[in-house]
Formats: C-alpha cells, sequence, structure tokens
C-alpha cells in the first residue's frame, strides 16, 4: 500500500506538503496540487482513516451496539445512520443477542479501534463499571431503549409505560371484565419493566396477568410461549405484548391450539402500516427518530464533553392511524371519472383506487392530460358546465378562475361533519382555502420549490479546494441566485474542464408553468414587481431585468434537451448523477422511480432552501362536479384517500397527499428528505401578485403567466435582448388591464 511518502517522492515534493494538502492545513500552490493528485492517481492511494485517526486524534468511528436487527433495532439503526452518515463519521454495528460475554468483546474491540463514542442497547445492568471505565477513557456514551441507573449517561427512550397503560385502559374500556394477560421479557431490562408498570397502573392487584419471558435466543422463545400458553387455566381474551417478537411466536401457539385470543403488541416503524400480521393489533413506535435523537445527543457529547449534565429523552409513540375504512357498498355499474395531470400522484391514486373498487364495487377511468391539454379540457368543462367527469384535479394558479365558475360541489356539511380537513396541516388549509366560502376542493398535493443538490460533490475536497482557488470563498449550497449562477459555472465543464459534469444545473422553459416559476423566486429575490404601490406597470423594471438577466445566464449552463422537462425528470438528471444542483417542486423528487438499477445518487442528494429564501408555493386539488350524479361516491373517494393508511400508502407508490400523518412518518422522510421541509416552508412559500384592471377587477393570472412567460422564453432563447422582452411584456400586459400604465 502506498505511503505519503510514496507520494511525496513521486510528486517531487516534500512529506509535509503532502500532509497538508490531504488534510487540508493549509492552501498548496496549484502547480503542487496537480502533482499531488496525480501522484496518488497512480499510485492508487487510499487514506487510511484509522491511522489517521491515531495520528490526528481526531476520530470519526462511532460504534453501535444492538442487540440484533429485529424490529425495532432494524429502524433504530436506520435513525442513528440516517443521522451520522450525512456527517461523515464511519459507524461500525455489532450485536449482542442479548449477550453479556458478547457484549464485552464487541466493547473491547470498539475501544481498541479508537472509538470516539458508543450507542449502547445494554445487555446486562450488573455491568455499569464496564461502561463508566469506558466514559472515563474519554468515549461519549448513550444507552438506548434500556436504562441504567447506577451510571451517569445520557439515555433515549420509549414511552413504553405510556403506551402501555393506554393499551390496557382502551382494551378495558371495551369490556372491564376481560381476562388480560401481559407477555413482557426480561425484568432487569428497564423497557420491559416500563411495560409491567404501564400495565398495574392501568389494572391494579393484577400482578398474577404477568407473564416474564427471561430466554432472550429466539429458538429458545417458542418452547417457553407455548408452555406458558398451554399453562393457563382459562384461555384469556387478550394478551398484550412488549414485542413484535413475542406476539408472532404467541400467535403461532394460537393456531397451533386453535385459540382464539386477540393479541396486542408494541413494535417499530415498518409493520405499523401493514396488514401483514392481521390478526396483531400493533401500535407503533418512532423508532427511526429514537435512533436519530441517539446520534444527534452522541454528537453533541462529542462536540462537547464538558456538557453540565447527561440527558434522557424520551420519544413519544405513534398516534393510531386513521384507517381507510369505507362502509358503503355501491351498485356495480357505480364508476367514476376523473379528469387529471398526467403526474405520479395520479398514477398512485390509480394504484391506490383498485382497493377502493374491492371493497365498494365503484371503477374509476382517469383521463390523464399533459399540464396544457388539461387546462384547455377544464376550461371547456367549466364554460360549458358539463358532466363528462365527476372529479377533476385543479392547479393552485387555476383555483380563483374555478370557484368562481360555479362548477364545483360545496361539501361543507359533511367535511363539518367529518372533521375532515382537520387532516390537513394548517400551512395546508391557509394556502388552499384562500377565498373558499365552502369546502368546493381537497388538496392531493402540496408542495414549495427545493434546491437539491449533491452532498458528496460539495464535501468532495478537491472539488471544493478547485472552487476556493477559483473564487476565493468555500463551496456551499448558494445563498443567492447569483452564487447559484456562479456554482452552475463552476460544474460546467465547458468552462471548467476539470468539472465531473457535463453541464452545471438544469432548467425548464416550459410555457407558462416552467419559466413562471423559474422566474418568480428570482423576481422577488431582486425585489421585483408587476405593479408597484402606485398602480403602476413597473415589469420592465431595473429590479426584474437583473432577475431576467440571471434566469438568462442560468440557461447557458443547462442542457438545451433540459427546456421541455418537467422537474421530474430534472431531478432524475440529478439522481442518476448526471448534474450537481437544481430546483424544483419537491413532490416530484421521487428517487424510487430510478433506484432499480442500483447506480442512482439519492442517499448523498441534499435538500435545502432556495437562494434568498424566496419560494413559490405548488400543489394540486380535487374538486367534485356539482353536475355529477355521483357526488356522495366521489366524497367517500376522497374521504378514503385522506385516511392516514391511504394517504401514506400513496406516498409509497411515489403520490403525495400533504396530510399531516405523512408529514410526520420517520420511515418517509427517510426516502423524501423535502416532506422535513416541506410543512414550514408551505407557510413561508410565496403566492402569485394580485393584479387588478383599471375598473379594479382582479386579471387573471394565467393570462398574465402566457405573456410574461412569452417574453421570458424569447430572452432565454436570446431573440431579443433582456430590455425589449421586459418591454414588449410591459405593452402586452397593458392592453389586458385595460389602459396603458406607466
Amino acid at each position: 500500500m502506498a505511503t505519503i511518502k510514496d507520494i511525496a517522492k513521486k510528486a517531487g515534493v516534500s512529506v509535509g506538503t503532502v500532509s497538508n494538502m490531504i488534510n487540508g492545513k493549509t492552501v498548496v500552490s496549484e502547480e503542487k496540487y496537480e502533482k499531488i493528485k496525480k501522484a496518488m492517481e497512480e499510485l492508487n492511494y487510499k487514506t487510511n482513516y484509522m491511522a489517521k485517526n491515531l495520528k490526528m486524534q481526531k476520530n470519526i468511528v462511532i460504534g453501535i451496539i444492538l442487540p440484533s436487527l429485529d424490529e425495532p433495532y432494524s429502524d433504530i439503526y436506520e435513525g442513528i445512520a440516517d443521522l451520522l452518515d450525512i456527517r461523515d463519521y464511519i459507524t461500525v454495528l455489532k450485536l449482542t443477542q442479548n449477550n453479556i460475554v458478547l457484549e464485552n468483546q464487541f466493547l473491547e474491540q470498539l475501544v481498541g479501534m479508537g472509538v470516539i463514542g458508543l450507542i449502547i442497547v445494554p445487555s446486562d445492568v450488573n455491568n455499569y463499571q464496564k461502561y463508566k471505565e469506558i466514559q472515563n477513557q474519554g468515549v461519549a456514551l448513550v444507552f438506548i431503549e434500556r436504562k441504567i441507573g447506577s451510571i451517569d449517561v445520557s439515555n433515549v427512550l420509549f414511552e413504553n409505560k405510556k403506551i402501555i397503560y393506554k393499551i390496557t385502559k382502551d382494551i378495558l374500556a371495551e369490556n372491564s371484565g376481560k381476562n388480560i394477560k401481559l407477555i413482557v421479557g426480561r425484568q432487569d431490562f428497564t423497557n420491559e419493566k416500563d411495560c409491567i408498570e404501564g400495565y398495574t397502573t392501568a389494572r391494579s392487584n393484577h400482578e398474577d396477568d404477568i407473564i416474564i419471558i427471561n430466554e432472550t435466543k429466539r429458538e429458545a422463545l417458542f418452547n417457553q410461549l407455548y408452555g406458558e400458553i398451554i399453562a393457563f387455566d382459562k384461555v384469556p381474551d387478550c394478551i398484550i405484548t412488549s414485542s413484535i417478537e413475542f406476539a408472532k411466536i404467541t400467535l403461532e401457539v394460537c393456531n397451533i391450539l386453535h385459540y382464539n385470543i386477540e393479541i396486542h403488541a408494541i413494535v417499530g416503524e415498518k409493520w405499523y402500516t401493514t396488514d401483514l400480521y392481521k390478526k396483531i393489533n400493533q401500535y407503533g413506535r418512532n423508532a427511526i427518530l429514537l435512533g436519530k435523537k441517539a446520534a444527534k445527543l452522541l454528537i453533541e457529547l462529542i462536540g462537547n464533553k464538558h456538557l453540565a449534565e447527561n440527558k434522557t429523552i424520551y420519544i413519544e409513540s405513534k398516534k393510531k392511524y386513521r384507517t381507510a375504512d369505507v362502509a358503503k357498498s355501491y351498485n356495480n355499474g357505480t364508476k367514476i371519472r376523473i379528469l387529471a395531470f398526467q403526474s405520479d400522484m395520479v398514477n398512485a391514486m390509480e394504484k391506490l383506487s383498485y382497493s377502493f373498487t374491492n371493497v365498494t364495487g365503484i371503477k374509476f377511468e382517469f383521463d390523464k392530460r399533459n399540464y396544457t391539454e388539461l387546462r384547455s379540457e377544464l376550461t371547456r368543462q367549466v364554460e360549458q358546465q358539463l358532466s363528462d367527469y365527476d372529479l377533476v384535479m385543479i392547479d393552485i394558479p387555476w383555483l380563483r378562475s374555478i370557484l368562481g365558475k360555479n362548477y364545483l360541489a360545496n361539501m361543507l356539511p359533511k367535511v363539518r361533519e367529518d372533521k375532515l380537513l382537520n387532516c390537513y396541516p394548517s400551512s395546508v388549509k391557509n394556502a388552499f382555502y384562500k377565498g373558499d366560502t365552502g369546502t368546493h376542493i381537497f388538496p392531493i398535493i402540496a408542495t414549495v420549490q427545493t434546491l437539491l443538490y449533491r452532498k458528496d460533490i460539495f464535501s468532495d475536497r478537491d472539488i471544493k479546494v478547485q472552487f476556493f482557488k477559483k473564487y476565493g470563498y468555500e463551496l456551499e449550497p448558494p445563498k443567492t441566485w447569483t452564487n447559484f449562477n456562479i456554482i452552475a459555472e463552476f460544474f460546467d465543464r465547458r468552462e471548467n474542464p476539470k468539472s465531473p459534469f457535463e453541464y452545471g444545473t438544469a432548467a425548464t422553459s416550459l410555457e407558462p408553468v416552467g419559466l413562471i416559476n423559474e422566474f418568480l423566486p428570482r423576481q422577488w429575490a431582486f425585489h421585483g414587481k408587476i405593479i408597484d404601490q402606485w398602480g403602476s406597470l413597473v415589469i420592465d423594471s431595473e429590479e426584474n431585468v437583473r432577475a431576467l438577466e440571471n434566469l438568462v445566464k442560468t440557461f447557458e449552463h443547462a442542457p438545451k434537451e433540459t427546456a421541455h422537462y418537467f422537474w421530474d425528470e430534472i431531478f432524475e438528471l440529478l439522481i442518476k448523477g448526471e448534474i450537481p444542483i437544481a430546483q424544483g417542486f419537491a413532490a416530484h423528487y421521487q428517487p424510487g422511480k430510478y433506484s432499480h438499477h442500483g447506480n442512482t445518487y439519492e442517499k448523498y442528494i441534499g435538500g435545502t432552501r432556495l437562494p434568498s429564501g424566496k419560494t413559490m408555493l405548488g400543489g394540486w386539488a380535487l374538486g367534485i362536479n356539482k353536475n355529477s350524479s355521483n357526488i356522495s361516491a366521489c366524497y367517500d373517494f376522497i374521504k378514503w384517500n385522506l385516511s392516514d393508511t391511504a394517504a401514506i400508502s400513496t406516498m409509497r407508490l411515489c403520490g403525495c397527499i400533504p396530510t399531516v400523518s405523512v408529514f410526520q412518518d420517520e420511515t418517509l422522510k427517510g426516502s423524501y428528505n423535502w416532506l422535513k421541509l416541506i410543512d414550514e416552508k408551505c407557510n413561508m412559500g410565496g403566492l402569485r401578485e394580485e393584479i387588478y384592471n383599471f375598473e379594479g377587477q382582479p386579471v387573471d393570472l394565467e393570462t398574465v403567466d402566457q405573456l410574461l412567460s412569452k417574453g421570458i422564453k424569447k430572452a432565454i432563447y436570446k431573440e431579443i435582448d433582456v430590455v425589449t422582452a421586459l418591454s414588449e411584456v410591459k405593452e402586452d400586459l397593458s392592453i389586458i388591464l385595460g389602459k396603458k400604465r406607466v
């Protein structure tokens, strides 16, 4: 294996110069940098992180010790790794199977490697001396799921006592005389002890209901549980278990014995929304969140070993999801026709509609159109008050004009009765229901523009050095649109032959939606307006000129073919590693569509706010045609789609129904990082500027968009200059406003 001495010799520089470049201590000259890099490539040099850690006393290795990767531990590990991976820590996972000998062996191994932190599910409450010894060596410790009272250490724990208490109370509320048994693991594990306390708090003087399973090996669990169950004097009505593992074995024993026992289990993330085990009532816990909290706490301890106090964090359990339940049955001949936008969301809704059909007998026909065709057909349906479609899909910019045509059914009485809008976060309701005097629409997509970029590229040492040498400041996600263009220029191989990308970004010039959504965030960032505070038409102002010049510059670093792309296709380029940075509406980022070949970069995609923080709000809603003969069936279908289980299933099918349950689901956040931003940013998302004609009547924004996008496109393709393009837009707008404004 090559060493830095070999590199120095081949490059003709000192060992110190090579070391400085590798460790980023000083800026190395361009000539020496290229020589060193070439020598490293020829000698196939790879950084030895272990040796580097020992020499620099700057470790990046963290040990994780779990009993197994059964639920919820697989979910916990996912949360830990998700946070530590993006902070460039190296994780080493060890599985103890609750074996004390193995745990001690792994502790010795990990400490010997020089780990700087450990996240542990402890196997032995009496092992506190060992843990304390590790702490004294400067290793940060965080215990998860189980707590050891004999040592002062930070903990992240489930609220097991609270969830078992609630399960027991809910069962007794149905029938106070039910015969219940509680199956838990070893009492010296605090997570199991908490379950016992939850049960006895809910049902005092029933200690005999508790069955303690001391076995931890999977092959021995069946034997002990079988023996416990056949020893019952009376077959219980219910069994509550402290894990999905106990529940599955209990169900297996009940099947063998032909016992019909109601089983309840506390679980993790993944079993919570599935009917795989239909005979087990499952109660989800935020296991991924627990993992993330533990990782974040450990990083805090590593960064500040002199924190005044260790802390204990309790992770609230998941709320019980509302199921997609429809009791009503319809005639087999009932069919609902939907005029819809050709999109991932509609494809997901169509796939899920088969489930609704199997329950109700209602069949569906989706007429999927592209953006322009959909708007044209919807206009025809509304203007002529036709009944060709039962449900129609409406983009946010169209809402005002559609609502004003008295085409949609007002479902307010039913919505109030069902409290249906409670499923939406306030940010979504605020965005969609402005100006709706009843309830004529139901949001099915809510999104904001987000900036997505390749985290690995933006943190690459060589690329950061190149950028700093050229521009004199650090490479990081852009805070301004000017900086966005500088980064796009840097990654454009025509401008920088060393770039790993052919183009620096991608952008859409689809009319009008693409161009408007590219231009408006820039217009807002440069403080441009269409109409100023005195009512004058100022689209040709200096601020708007600067915004359009910026957009023209962006297109210079984008491939020409992307001009006709939608955001799905732009984000596909990013996921496949063909561009380093792009902006678009977050809901169009669907990595699951492209990952089947295993060569995509979704793990390295980071999301952040747009430059200058000005972002457009986007989204779609469903409305029921008031002329439809299937209004009741349409409402039931919408209500079914908005249930927690259906909304989450839609998301997993690459849709995006903006309910509270979707935004808060930690499993989904792991796949769709933009969910972390969307609820917050919906409140910040910009709505369009209201424009009025000389009579004080609101002007149709779609008409404004058409005129504005026509001028923007001419400037982008350099048919005319920016100033001329905006002057032409001003002339066109002055006509539809009814008089020329200056």
